[in-house]
């Protein structure tokens, strides 16, 4: 049996090895380091990489694609914030970036007091920065998969319960306040953002039959999306004067936050509610209605069922507690029979 292996690099032979059922491995091994490696996949390229390499900076990278990869402007200002980090922390050039030095970054965003979070997404805005590199023939993908990331940290998700929420429908603010309330009701019935509530036209709702549903662009995931309606839903759009493109008025997150802080106080409503608790209530409402999983997954419009998942731990997590609330009779019982 003849074998050619054709390839631009000189490679070593390091093992053959033929199993049983007829499979032939053989390992190969380049010596040298990463950076040479590397660089003599630039050269093979013949495209002019191979000059840049080791004077080409990775901040001067970072910068360029932040602003050229057609990146959405709020996203941009992560990177913008993670090229002023990756300044202080201190710039290298491509071939300089090693394991060591990656790790050092998650060290350094870890010291500055940022939230886990803050860490987290940081370095992994350097780390799509690092894997177009890589695409470019600049960086070796291989240290970027050594790195130990930072952990994800699981967010608290507050909603509100069924109680709760007619609570806070009985008591009604003024109605200078009335378009946020409606916006925030509307999104526990709906499970919008706020940035797909503040950008719902009236075009996007739609008759189906009897029903009205939302066809409309859904602003994070860039997707468009078809949302049918409850009875609460449909009686809330209802309500809203349709005077003019967009169903609700404009209204900054910040005075809404405010404003609902207010309407929980005195509701007596004890728990920290901010817009997108409306999310989280619209999804545990529907989980605890007994709605399959696969089915709130699709009308969360969540990409991933371990999103939706989430959900269902933390609804687990309550029932327990109000488990443990009941009172205590069984002793008293046995002492009577005893």
């Amino acid at each position: 049996m003849n074998i050619r292996i054709k390839s631009n690099f000189n490679f070593t032979i390091s093992s053959i090895q033929y199993s049983p059922n007829g499979e032939l491995t053989i390992s190969l091994e380049k010596e040298g380091s990463s950076e040479e490696i590397r660089y003599e996949y630039a050269v093979s390229l013949g495209d002019g990489r191979a000059e840049k390499m080791p004077t080409y900076s990775l901040l001067e990278f970072a910068h360029e694609f932040a602003q050229n990869s057609g990146i959405k402007e709020k996203t941009k200002d992560s990177y913008r914030l993670m090229c002023k980090h990756l300044e202080k922390y201190g710039d290298c050039t491509m071939n300089n970036v090693t394991t060591n030095y990656l790790q050092g970054f998650i060290a350094y965003l870890q010291s500055q007091g940022l939230k886990p979070g803050s860490v987290r997404l940081y370095f992994q805005k350097l780390a799509c920065v690092l894997h177009d590199a890589y695409k470019n023939g600049l960086f070796d993908n291989c240290i970027l998969q050594r790195v130990k990331r930072p952990k994800r940290e699981q967010a608290r998700k507050r909603f509100l319960s069924e109680t709760e929420l007619k609570k806070l429908t009985k008591h009604q603010l003024s109605e200078e306040y009335s378009n946020i309330q409606k916006m925030f009701l509307f999104s526990c019935m709906t499970g919008l953002r706020y940035s797909d509530v503040q950008c719902l036209r009236w075009k996007d709702v739609k008759r189906n039959g009897k029903h009205m549903q939302l066809e409309f662009h859904q602003q994070k995931t860039d997707t468009y999306e078809r949302l049918p309606l409850c009875a609460e839903a449909e009686t809330l759009l209802r309500s809203q004067k349709h005077g003019g493109e967009y169903v609700f008025k404009e209204e900054t997150n910040q005075k809404v936050n405010v404003v609902l802080k207010r309407w929980c106080k005195e509701a007596k409503i004890k728990k920290p509610v901010s817009f997108h608790s409306a999310r989280h209530t619209f999804c545990v409402l529907l989980l605890t209605n007994e709605v399959p999983i696969y089915t709130v997954q699709q009308l969360m419009c969540h990409s991933d069922i371990a999103t939706t998942k989430i959900y269902a731990d933390l609804l687990n997590k309550t029932k327990a507690k109000a488990v443990k609330r009941l009172p205590v009779i069984t002793c008293s019982v046995q002492e009577k029979i005893h």
